[in-house]
């Protein structure tokens, strides 16, 4: 069990066998919640997948039932969802008749039926954000913002801006609802230097995967890639994060022993920055 002032979470999936990184485990999603509560995780973010997938329980009020009584069961909180769609359906594109925003907004009232407040948006891929686009995806945003208020729900932007474009871009939305994500092995694609990263988004980070990659780009084991984990920790608790650190690492040949891995060495960069 891990005694760290932050709760750890994992990203659904990530506890099953597989060779493809990020997917619902279709054949054993119901023991990760058993697994997760074995090891210390306080809770499984919810994964919505790139493509719409009716049998996912998010999506049906027998599914979301059984995943309450899951965690119930094994003293798992709910937390946080995922929405991968935006990754593979571009937010922006026609907006009015737009899958993409209509799907993202019928998941706040199946995060609010499951006690999840947190909805990780992906602006990356299809949809990706950049300078060009920036006005777009405002006013999407904005409609999402104000959706997703009538079931207090906040979303969390996972983007591959610079920190300082984030904070101007959330400054410039003047939502509360809409936060920060911060991911590691993303973050260290674009800028090695993470610390003053993090220490510029201050109080409009809401969010945080944990994940390590190395030169090629590929997602490997904590500690073998070219995260600078110390100095992200120092960065968190410079700026005071009392959020929630979601594993969204390689599984290796052992998910639940790499797992464990993952939580004793960040808890031991956690104590070495206290």
């Amino acid at each position: 069990m891990s005694f760290s002032k932050y709760k750890f979470g994992v990203t659904q999936g990530r506890l099953t066998k597989s060779s493809e990184l990020q997917r619902f485990p279709y054949e054993a999603w119901q023991q990760e919640f058993g697994n997760a509560s074995k090891i210390g995780i306080s809770y499984i973010e919810l994964l919505s997948e790139q493509n719409f997938n009716p049998n996912n329980p998010l999506w049906s009020s027998l599914g979301r039932a059984e995943i309450k009584n899951l965690c119930k069961n094994n003293k798992l909180d709910l937390y946080s969802i995922v929405c991968d769609y935006s990754i593979a359906h571009s937010l922006i594109d026609d907006f009015e008749n737009n899958s993409c925003a209509h799907y993202t907004k019928n998941l706040f009232p199946a995060a609010y039926d499951l006690g999840c407040n947190i909805i990780v948006l992906p602006l990356m891929e299809e949809s990706n954000i950049d300078a060009k686009n920036m006005n777009k995806f405002k006013n999407v945003l904005e409609y999402l913002s104000n959706e997703a208020n009538k079931q207090n729900i906040i979303i969390c932007l996972e983007t591959h801006l610079k920190s300082s474009d984030i904070v101007d871009l959330l400054i410039s939305i003047n939502k509360e609802n809409i936060k920060a994500v911060f991911d590691t092995g993303n973050r260290v694609l674009l800028d090695e230097e993470m610390y003053s990263e993090i220490l510029t988004l201050k109080k409009y980070l809401k969010h945080v995967h944990i994940k390590d990659k190395n030169i090629e780009g590929n997602n490997v084991i904590l500690g073998e890639g070219l995260v600078k984990f110390k100095d992200v920790f120092l960065a968190l608790n410079k700026i005071n994060y009392c959020g929630s650190l979601t594993f969204e690492t390689q599984r290796g040949t052992e998910p639940i022993k790499t797992h464990k891995f993952s939580i004793n060495l960040c808890n031991s960069f956690i104590n070495d920055v206290k």
